[in-house]
């Protein structure tokens, strides 16, 4: 028995030794190394190479078992170098032929004008607890096909990184700009042999975070931007020579068609985004998996979908022909003083000014796209290739006078509502009123009722939902601005439960009150939230937590009424 017990003592201590070691992560990367290289003839390579040390049974069976690789054969070769894994005693496993199996990307699945696309999927043998995947493989690219150095890389992984190598090649003819974001590393510039390697050598890199709403585009994750384009615009330039001319007679006709009958300019806006967004289907393939290339509207038109640049020159040259000035954009997923290129491209979204008002389209929604965070990474125009001021709508205001009535053991609401116009869909006014009557469900004497707000609220998003401590920057879609007047009108066989309520909370984040009053037969429910900003760093977290976390409580949405 008391051996059983030193037994027991010992397998505890060894759990807890593994816990220790191996609870942050599931892996490690021991080296990871990636190197662009571009040749004088205007060719590049890129290559990878990496030593994965697993831990748990999910890296094992789940997160690493495979690897995927994605190119173009028709202008890109793919050569693996080496794949085998090295298990805890030391034996090799060479990756078996069969291990290596092309398969059609996910995003081409259903763009058949890009099924020649090929991704490698790696399956990894040989693993057990201990064991070290080690992947090291080429894509090289012919002349032409990847014009410059384009890269924008996220540099944290999935799991640790001990030592991250990040390698570019260039000719000496060719000026490298560059940024390394959120991380103190500096570049190790080697000129020889008409050649210039910018090298950085990063060490003891965290795993990315597994808090929702993390992204670069919250200013704190660390990045590489780095391009031999001279500026933006001529990154830009070479993608805004392949849109469709002004004037394309095609598109001048279909626009025609599609505004056939319709005298307000507002009309023929609507029609002309609903048939490229509800119509024209939408491809989920980026713009390096397709590198860089787009097909002409007359393709788009024919197979009836398209990339987002594809649909953008569509839209545009729509607008184009149907008498708009029509100009297309992009946004970046995060701001770099250098080396934005196209590979850090966000959205292509497509601007026309008619009467005044400047219409925002996106290639995939008639909703207005989030605009709130241009003073972050703001907007550029594809045809001068420079960033452009617009006044977009920042109303995003929801004012909403709710009535409560009970009849006949119904509950009647009804609801006079103003949304900005931020919030709304194009072509849509934000004032209405709408009449719901639902049946009113008494049990054991009691009934409850829960207090409607807009769809478009905030309280409809998950950010009520989050961790009680963040490490990282949290940025919300947009501004709130909410407030919520109800009245209940309570029959003589109904009292209201709820007790008063004041609850006001005034932080750094925002503001926020709830208010619950009655007088007589009639009661009124006041619940307002503003948040006057939309980047909130982790010091601002607490605050901003508290405030939603209050406003998503659905105790605070509900009235208890007693019945008799």
């Amino acid at each position: 028995m008391i051996q059983n017990k030193h037994k027991l003592a010992f397998l505890l201590c060894l759990l807890l030794m593994a816990t220790t070691a191996f609870g942050a992560s599931e892996a490690e990367y021991k080296k990871l190394a990636k190197t662009w290289t571009l040749n004088a003839d205007g060719s590049q390579e890129f290559r990878y190479n990496m030593e994965l040390t697993l831990f748990t049974h999910t890296a094992m069976n789940g997160t690493y078992g495979e690897s995927f690789i994605v190119y173009n054969p028709q202008y890109q070769e793919l050569k693996i170098n080496s794949s085998y894994t090295r298990q805890k005693d030391g034996t090799i496993i060479k990756t078996p032929d069969n291990a290596f199996v092309e398969v059609l990307p996910r995003n081409a699945a259903d763009a058949p004008a890009y099924n020649h696309l090929k991704e490698m999927v790696v399956v990894h043998t040989g693993l057990e607890l201990g064991a070290t995947i080690y992947l090291d493989y080429t894509v090289t690219s012919k002349p032409g096909y990847l014009p410059e150095v384009d890269i924008f890389e996220e540099l944290l992984q999935s799991s640790p990184v001990k030592e991250y190598t990040l390698t570019i090649v260039t000719p000496e003819t060719k000026e490298l700009a560059y940024t390394l974001a959120n991380n103190p590393a500096k570049a190790s510039v080697k000129q020889a042999d008409g050649t210039c390697t910018t090298n950085w050598t990063l060490r003891n890199l965290p795993a990315s975070s597994r808090a929702p709403f993390v992204s670069v585009r919250n200013g704190d994750v660390p990045f590489l931007a780095a391009t031999t384009y001279v500026s933006e615009g001529e990154a830009l330039a070479t993608l805004f020579k392949q849109f469709n001319p002004s004037g394309d007679p095609q598109l001048t006709t279909l626009a025609e068609s599609l505004t056939e009958g319709k005298d307000k300019d507002e009309d023929k806006l609507k029609a002309i985004l609903e048939y490229t967004t509800l119509h024209i289907g939408g491809s989920m393939l980026t713009l390096d998996q397709t590198g860089y290339h787009l097909r002409p509207a007359d393709a788009v038109i024919n197979t009836a979908y398209g990339t987002e640049a594809e649909k953008a020159n569509l839209l545009a040259g729509l607008l184009d022909g149907a008498g708009f000035k029509a100009e297309p954009m992009v946004t970046y997923q995060a701001h770099a003083d250098k080396g934005l290129a196209l590979k850090a491209v966000d959205q292509l979204l497509v601007s026309c000014m008619v009467n005044g008002e400047l219409y925002l389209f996106s290639t995939y929604s008639t909703r207005r796209p989030q605009t709130g965070n241009f003073d972050r990474t703001p907007l550029f125009s594809l045809q001068t290739g420079k960033p452009v001021a617009v006044a977009v709508p920042q109303d995003y205001r929801i004012k909403s006078d709710i009535t409560v009535s009970f009849k006949e053991g119904k509950v009647t609401t009804f609801t006079k509502e103003s949304v900005g116009k931020a919030l709304m869909p194009y072509f849509k006014t934000g004032n209405g009123e709408n009449n719901q009557v639902v049946p009113l469900k008494v049990e054991n004497g009691y009934a409850t009722i829960s207090l409607p707000d807009a769809e478009y609220g905030f309280s409809h998003l998950p950010y009520g939902y989050l961790n009680s401590k963040r490490k990282e920057n949290l940025l919300i879609p947009r501004p709130v601005s909410e407030v919520y007047t109800y009245t209940i009108e309570c029959p003589e066989n109904m009292e209201l439960r709820t007790p008063r309520m004041y609850k006001a909370i005034s932080n750094t984040a925002g503001k926020l009150s709830i208010i619950v009053k009655k007088e007589g037969r009639t009661a009124t429910v006041t619940r307002s939230l503003e948040l006057s900003k939309q980047l909130y760093t982790p010091a601002e977290y607490k605050d901003l937590r508290q405030l939603l976390t209050e406003w998503s409580d659905v105790n605070g949405k509900t009235l208890l009424f007693s019945v008799q």
